[in-house]
């Protein structure tokens, strides 16, 4: 399925960014990077040449923080695919199996301690791209002001892990209650694109795999800019709460491919992570706006889905 092209060009012109956590995270036999399902790839390979496809670039955050030599050889190996098929590639900081495995999260080591623990994420994406990271995603959206401190003194130019949703997010909540760019503690970051469910009340965030199409048709009518789509290496499977059992989920790229479409057929322009930012940067004002709130339809189509998931769930 190829898209269509967007209307127009420019900074000034929203910006689609399709960004995906890339991550062995706590998956048996590297499911949660490559996704095998009798013979057929489910995970990275699939989501680098579907998206390649529909002539879309998306952005990698991957994690690099192996704790051993398999992990960071799978890690390397991702990097290294992600890079040779045209994508934007990233860090992604889930320290626990290279630091402390009881500590996963970025925003529960000290101001001392995430200077390393980004430093040795820049090293080895480095070293396995050939190229140095400059934004960053935490993993669980887990960064804090510490973090924010520690990437603009090692160089990096935005941060990915501002999130309104996610409660592990330790940025002030009154800095990011909205959608589009901030410059916290002098570092620009973008706000993971989320709304408030008309009918429930709840925030929720942009992922095909958890909202209605619906849904996130509304969002894009409120002209959000960037209007980030989060999905994880893991997005194409679906798993019971024990990760024993997988199947896969034909309907994720079809969804998100055909939401692509409709972004560009409003206006929109897909776009890199990095290339958003090159455009914001150019912006006499940063993009934001207050966080929208669904229709009744879309906030119904919505719940909805989420009853079908449940009901359709794998068993354990």
């Amino acid at each position: 399925m190829r898209t269509g092209p967007p209307a127009c060009t420019g900074p000034d012109v929203p910006k689609l960014v399709i960004t995906v956590d890339t991550e062995i995270s706590n998956f048996p036999d590297g499911m949660g990077l490559w996704g095998r399902i009798d013979g057929q790839d489910w995970g990275l390979a699939r989501m680098l040449r579907e998206l390649s496809a529909a002539g879309v670039k998306g952005t990698f955050f991957l994690d690099a923080y192996g704790g051993n030599d398999a992990e960071v050889g799978e890690q390397r190996r991702a990097a290294e695919m992600v890079v040779q098929t045209g994508h934007d590639l990233q860090l992604h900081t889930h320290p626990g199996p290279a630091f402390e495995r009881k500590r996963d999260q970025l925003k529960h080591y000290s101001l001392a301690e995430q200077e390393n623990v980004i430093g040795l994420g820049v090293e080895r994406i480095t070293a396995w791209s050939g190229k140095r990271p400059v934004l960053h995603r935490a993993g669980d959206w887990a960064a804090n002001h510490d973090s924010l401190q520690v990437l603009k003194r090692q160089g990096f130019r935005a941060d990915f892990s501002a999130s309104p949703w996610s409660p592990n997010c330790g940025i002030d909540r009154a800095l990011i209650k909205g959608n589009g760019w901030r410059r916290i503690d002098g570092l620009l970051c973008a706000v993971g694109t989320c709304y408030r469910d008309r009918l429930t009340g709840r925030t929720r965030r942009v992922d095909m795999g958890g909202v209605s199409f619906l849904e996130a048709l509304d969002v894009l009518a409120h002209r959000t800019d960037p209007y980030l789509f989060t999905l994880h290496s893991f997005s194409l499977l679906r798993y019971n709460g024990a990760r024993t059992k997988f199947a896969a989920d034909t309907d994720y790229m079809p969804s998100m491919l055909r939401f692509v479409d409709r972004a560009r057929r409003a206006g929109y322009e897909t776009a890199t992570a990095l290339e958003a930012v090159d455009a914001v940067e150019k912006l006499p004002e940063l993009p934001w706006q207050p966080m929208p709130t669904t229709g009744a339809i879309a906030s119904a189509a919505g719940i909805l889905k989420s009853v079908r998931g449940r009901l359709g769930a794998l068993s354990h």
